[in-house]
């Protein structure tokens, strides 16, 4: 999920529909992890969905 991702992009949480925002990968070579603005820790990507650009 992350090569879709740009510096920017909303995210929906999936478990209560909070919005975040993506602000790149992780340090770790893991595909399912990254930085939202929101949180000091990496998140677990496939627990949420881009927002798309109509929605926000």
């Amino acid at each position: 999920m992350r090569e879709l991702l740009k510096k920017g992009d909303k995210l929906r949480r999936l478990s209560d529909g909070k919005i975040f925002t993506y602000v790149g990968k992780d340090d770790s070579d893991n595909e399912n992890y990254g930085h939202v603005e929101e949180m000091l820790v990496p998140v677990h990507l496939p627990d949420f969905e881009k927002v798309s650009e109509d929605e926000s």
